[in-house]
């Protein structure tokens, strides 16, 4: 079996990283934790403000194309409403829904395979 990375992007209240406490909604969330993670190694993290969170009109086409554009494989989330679902699936990305008050908490649910497809 070859190497596998994955860039994950994880909405965020704030900009602790993995210690940030994990934000509900991707499209409202002021902050991303992007984990890029090998074989699930952590390997990465960075934290991005985001772009989409200030906008007041096509919130979610606007989050899907700034993650795409970030390379991002997976949104992994707590809750995500089915039109942004939409638009990050016709980006080829795929959501994950997962249980964590932390980022941390959120990514290590999505790393042990306790979380489910969205």
């Amino acid at each position: 079996m070859g190497e596998e990375l994955e860039k994950i992007a994880i909405p965020a209240k704030g900009s602790e990283g993995l210690n940030a406490i994990a934000f509900g909604q991707p499209s409202y969330a002021p902050f991303f934790t992007i984990v890029t993670v090998e074989n699930s190694e952590i390997k990465k993290v960075e934290v991005i403000r985001n772009p989409a969170s200030g906008l007041i009109t096509y919130r979610g086409p606007s989050l899907a194309s700034w993650l795409k554009h970030m390379n991002v494989d997976v949104l992994l989330t707590i809750s995500l409403s089915e039109d942004v679902m939409k638009n990050l699936n016709s980006w080829g990305i795929r959501t994950v829904f997962a249980i964590g008050r932390t980022v941390k908490e959120v990514l290590e649910a999505y790393l042990s395979g306790t979380c489910r497809p969205g």
